[in-house]
């Protein structure tokens, strides 16, 4: 008897089903983890699965040897001579190891590399990595503006480098008050930025600009591996900042040469020319919600950075960059009204 026939003898109606519906199936699931529990359910799902070509990957944190050993040593005795001898010898060869990288870089040191998980499919077409949120603060959920904290929200695009990144902030962002005075708005457009403020958005962006290339160098062996890839997705836990590549920008990732432009923990980022738009405080009619401080940051490279972006239809294509976030009517609606302001500020910044 062939196997075709077994499969048509037997009593499980799902192994009826043919490989082509096997393989619809679980490319809805999409999902890495359950997708490499089900490699080990049986053969036939050992040879399907890998032929998905989408593919969702949720990276978990890090954890430390140190928190591992602190959480599992229940003796007062141990966790003595673990922090008098053990943790400083753990803490100076930890310091020597990372010496040349940023310490306080997490979006290259505080997670798994995905390469491992991903051996399994050879056939992917699109990539979704998340990673987990950057310390404690979630600057760009929704909790967070109901907190009346920073709000940063950023897009960036790659090829072989920056081709350009997106970033929207606010001191705050809270619900209008009923007595709210909505004068306010057209009276604060007037305000020049101050110095202080100033540095608080270049500051915004230069961290924005780090873990666009931290997430960049990341997902390179990735891309020089898999040559069938045709979109890449990175964003984290709070959904404060996403990394994309289409097909050519790929293309063009994969041909850029070892060690080209790259560090040891980030690709570099090239000479930038920035457009700012500021606003002291902004009022959402719609939405019925104010910003403080609100900022809209636009990024290009000096070189082959197109044209510069300005106008309503301008606006338009600003706001697509967070047309995957979770409020991006509201989004687009800050992003019009501060393209629509006289406040718009030029800067340039040197490759680093």
């Amino acid at each position: 008897m062939n196997p075709s026939q077994e499969i048509l003898d037997s009593d499980n109606l799902f192994d009826r089903l043919p490989d082509d519906i096997v393989l619809s199936i679980f490319s809805k699931l999409e999902d890495a983890k359950s997708l490499c529990l089900s490699l080990s359910v049986c053969k036939r799902f050992r040879c399907i699965i890998p032929e998905i070509d989408q593919i969702f990957l949720s990276i978990p944190r890090k954890r430390t040897l140190v928190r591992d050993y602190e959480t599992s040593t229940t003796s007062f005795f141990k966790n003595l001579v673990f922090r008098t001898l053990i943790k400083p010898v753990l803490f100076i060869s930890q310091r020597n190891k990372f010496r040349k990288n940023k310490d306080n870089d997490e979006d290259y040191c505080s997670y798994y590399p995905p390469n491992e998980v991903l051996k399994s499919f050879e056939e992917i077409r699109l990539l979704h990595l998340r990673l987990p949120c950057r310390g404690s603060e979630k600057l760009g959920s929704k909790a967070g503006k109901k907190n009346n904290s920073t709000f940063l929200k950023w897009n960036a695009e790659f090829g072989s480098q920056l081709h350009n990144c997106v970033i929207l902030g606010a001191k705050s962002w809270i619900e209008k008050c009923e007595n709210g005075d909505s004068s306010l708005e057209s009276d604060c457009e007037s305000c020049v930025i101050n110095d202080r403020e100033l540095k608080l958005r270049i500051v915004w962006t230069i961290s924005c600009l780090m873990a666009a290339s931290a997430r960049h160098y990341l997902i390179q062996e990735i891309v020089k591996e898999r040559e069938m890839i045709e979109k890449i997705e990175v964003t984290d836990e709070s959904d404060q900042g996403r990394l994309c590549m289409n097909k050519e920008q790929i293309e063009e990732l994969r041909n850029l040469k070892a060690n080209d432009s790259i560090f040891e923990y980030r690709s570099r980022v090239p000479a930038l020319r920035m457009k700012m738009w500021y606003v002291k405080k902004l009022e959402l009619p719609e939405s019925g919600e104010v910003l403080e401080g609100a900022t809209l940051v636009v990024v290009r490279p000096v070189v082959g950075g197109g044209d510069d972006i300005d106008g309503e239809n301008g606006g338009d294509l600003v706001a697509e960059a967070f047309g995957w976030a979770e409020e991006v009517v509201v989004l687009g609606e800050v992003v019009k009204k501060l393209m629509g302001t006289s406040n718009c500020y030029t800067l340039e910044m040197n490759s680093f």
